[in-house]
């Protein structure tokens, strides 16, 4: 088993020397957890130090494989999976491997952490707990995967459902036309949903009784969270992004080209805001009592409203799609751009941005990527972690 390890690790092609295995090593700083999307409401705001001044890189680390999960953070380690099936647990302080783990399909999903217990799905359908410590699993559970076999492939959808996690109930869709709630503690199904036709790819919001899910036919639905039972539903468009929930009022974007707010309690529109250019809103909302920022893709721009009203404060231009969701730390949005079009941007280059929300200027931009971003960042202490399509994992300082 030594001898295996030891041949893994000068196998990665990494950028930072070293590969450990177990233990805790670079766990000093970077304390507490840091989920995906940040909350059961998926607001995209984070509590902490960030990074008004970019000096540059912290440490970078080379894997070998596509990338297109989002990083977490607990206890001073970095989780996240790739697109031939491998998860990392890496060291947020020093970028050292601390373990990884092998599973049978592409890791498109985010991962959710709970006490000592990471988990998440991915392409198979299969949902896994892993013990966060060394990548053991602790259980497994298929879930229904009658639309994995290619008939319903999209060239744009880069992500499947990622968990989200209350207490010891696990809410997570499947690579089939169903929504789940399972135990934390074994993977047993507790309600299952039937969705009109198509996969739930995003992560569920919770709030006030209720799980809110978005299907790619365009359906959102509001489920009772003990039961599952439909409380309303509405068609929206197709809806890729994982769906907010603040002080009543559900956000998200659609491919048909609007971004939403939407009454939590009966699927009423409050507010909609129609893209300039045909543009998909493809990303996530961050949003807090002054600001919702969500990314679209073919307009290439960041837009930032007023969440109660729906107005307009600025629209930033990224030059580039956005995928990747923003999130918030104090008065400024950080995210990354993928895909950038030459005939906009003639270095061709995505990057990852700072962005002031109160002036709506660049605060600072990183163009040393040179690949597709599509990760949603942690921002943690001063410091921001997302990785690339490429397989490059960066942390800025």
């Amino acid at each position: 088993m030594r001898k295996w390890f030891i041949i893994t690790c000068l196998a990665l092609a990494v950028a930072v020397t070293g590969c450990t295995q177990g233990g805790n090593e670079g766990t000093e700083k970077f304390q507490g957890t840091y989920s995906f999307r940040s909350d059961l409401a998926n607001t995209g705001i984070i509590h902490t130090a960030g990074l008004p001044n970019l000096k540059g890189e912290k440490w970078s680390l080379q894997l070998e494989n596509k990338i297109h999960s989002s990083p977490i953070l607990a206890d001073g380690i970095l989780y996240f999976g790739d697109e031939v099936g491998q998860f990392y647990a890496i060291s947020a302080n020093n970028g050292k491997i601390i373990w990884q783990q092998a599973f049978a399909g592409k890791i498109r999903a985010t991962a959710a952490v709970y006490e000592n217990e990471l988990y998440f799905t991915d392409t198979t359908s299969t949902l896994y707990a892993i013990d966060k410590t060394n990548g053991e699993v602790k259980w497994k559970k298929q879930l229904d995967d009658s639309l994995s076999s290619g008939a319903f492939t999209d060239p744009w959808d880069y992500y499947i459902s990622s968990p989200t996690i209350d207490q010891d109930v696990i809410y997570v869709g499947g690579e089939g036309p169903f929504f789940y709630a399972l135990s934390r503690l074994d993977g047993s199904i507790i309600w299952e949903h039937e969705t009109p036709m198509l996969f739930v790819h995003s992560k569920a919001a919770i709030a006030d009784g209720k799980v809110f899910i978005s299907d790619m036919t365009g359906v959102v639905a509001a489920l009772d969270q003990k039961t599952g039972e439909p409380i309303w539903s509405q068609d929206y468009g197709a809806v890729q992004s994982s769906i907010a929930y603040k002080d009543g009022i559900l956000y998200f974007g659609s491919r048909d080209q609007n971004a939403y707010a939407v009454d939590a309690q009966t699927g009423e529109i409050k507010w909609s805001y129609l893209t300039s250019g045909g543009s998909w809103v493809s990303s996530s909302a961050a949003v807090n009592d002054e600001y919702i920022a969500i990314g679209s893709s073919d307009s290439k721009f960041v837009h930032v409203f007023d969440p109660a009203t729906g107005k307009s404060k600025f629209d930033f231009n990224a030059g580039s799609r956005v995928f990747g969701s923003p999130v918030i730390v104090d008065d400024i949005m950080y995210f990354g751009t993928a895909f950038t079009d030459k005939t906009v941007n003639k270095a061709g280059i995505d990057a990852f941005y700072a962005v002031d929300l109160k002036t709506g200027k660049e605060k600072w931009r990183f163009a040393e990527a040179h690949s597709p971003i599509l990760s949603t960042p942690v921002v943690a202490d001063g410091v921001v972690f997302f990785t690339t399509q490429d397989g490059h994992v960066y942390a800025l300082k």
